[in-house]
């Protein structure tokens, strides 16, 4: 059940938003940290630590310092994630100049993407879970 509302968002923004090869926000600014880039593309590079396949497309994870080497092998990238230990929700939102929308989404002017709920640009999801917080544009599209 619970892997069920991990494909809700995921389902959204495919359906709502055509990304480019950008990283808007370039959410390694945010530290050190597991990185997740969602995209359709099979991508092969000894920079990716594992590979998921979701069923409509894949996670790719690597170390967050290798993430701007290995956006460029992506011809199309539909979201990214950072998984972040000991950084308080405060500060993502002080870095990332993040306004929070709902619980978990928000927006924030360094992203051009977004997707839409209503009349509301939503770009980024924050969730925290003890001393984890996870970060994602223009939502969390994997596990968290």
């Amino acid at each position: 059940m619970f892997k069920f509302f991990l494909y809700i968002p995921f389902c959204i923004c495919l359906i709502y938003v055509s990304f480019v090869n950008t990283h808007d926000p370039a959410l390694e600014v945010l530290g050190a940290g597991e990185y997740c880039i969602y995209s359709r593309d099979v991508v092969t590079s000894n920079l990716i630590t594992k590979r998921i396949d979701s069923g409509i497309g894949y996670i790719y994870y690597c170390d967050s310092s290798d993430a701007a080497a290995l956006r460029p092998l992506f011809k199309k990238i539909d979201g990214e994630s950072i998984i972040l230990e000991n950084c308080s929700m405060q500060r993502v939102y002080k870095i990332l100049n993040y306004k929070k929308v709902g619980s978990h989404y928000g927006y924030s002017n360094r992203g051009r993407a977004f997707i839409k709920d209503g009349n509301t640009k939503i770009n980024l999801q924050v969730v925290q879970r003890g001393d984890v917080t996870v970060v994602g544009w223009p939502v969390i599209l994997g596990s968290y």
